[in-house]
């Protein structure tokens, strides 16, 4: 059984600004619009998988300064807040992992807000993995190459130092350095990333929640909207 103490969960999210996030989305339905629909997403995240019982929530955010407008946006959530430290995003990814085990955890897992599709249950597999004593850690492949979560029940640098994100190699290359370190891995379902206009597929976000894909969908006519007024 799950222990809500022995369990962490990172989520990683920026402050929605214009051109600070989803700059790929940007260039297909426009910067401001990427943003919100970054809005709707990551609080969509934040909120999901906050205020569960077999875990405890971190949500690790970025930048600092902004740390007054997080608190305005998501600072409902049953969660605790953690601006991320500076740095490459794998060094902002270990020194969460760090903090948490630091704090007694045994298990920690990190999950970002691009992929709308991991559910409540994903996540506590990927709980039940670690926890079981067969496994040491844990990916969710996501179909663009990289991860959409990653579990540890103990601490290293091997699957974070000098990894060049944002490729479609970072599944490979983190899976190929679990088994150089000698960390036994399990492999869940593969599930898609939001990075560009053709991977929202509102039927999919559907069946995840009606709300959800109520409020993107408003968002993309909004969209299609301005497009035509400016034409």
């Amino acid at each position: 059984m799950l222990q809500k103490k022995d369990n962490a969960l990172i989520v990683f999210l920026r402050y929605p600004e214009t051109k600070k996030v989803k700059t790929r989305l940007g260039k297909d339905i426009g910067d401001r619009r990427a943003m919100e629909l970054y809005r709707e997403t990551a609080g969509f995240v934040a909120d999901s998988f906050s205020g569960q019982e077999n875990w405890t929530t971190f949500l690790f955010y970025a930048p600092e300064e902004r740390k007054k407008e997080v608190f305005k946006w998501l600072g409902d959530k049953e969660a605790l807040f953690f601006a991320q430290e500076t740095g490459s995003l794998g060094q902002r990814m270990s020194r969460a992992f760090a903090k948490c085990f630091s704090l007694g955890f045994r298990n920690v897992v990190i999950i970002g807000t691009d992929c709308v599709m991991i559910t409540e249950e994903d996540v506590e597999t990927a709980f039940s993995l670690l926890s079981g004593g067969e496994f040491e850690a844990v990916l969710g492949p996501a179909t663009d190459g990289g991860y959409y979560l990653l579990g540890l029940c103990r601490e290293t640098d091997a699957v974070f130092k000098d990894m060049q994100w944002s490729s479609a190699l970072v599944f490979r290359e983190t899976e190929r350095r679990m088994r150089e370190s000698g960390l036994r891995h399990a492999v869940m379902r593969e599930l898609s990333d939001i990075d560009e206009e053709k991977d929202i597929n509102i039927k999919d976000i559907m069946k995840r929640d009606r709300e959800l894909a109520r409020r993107l969908t408003r968002v993309l006519s909004e969209d299609q909207k301005n497009k035509r007024e400016s034409a």
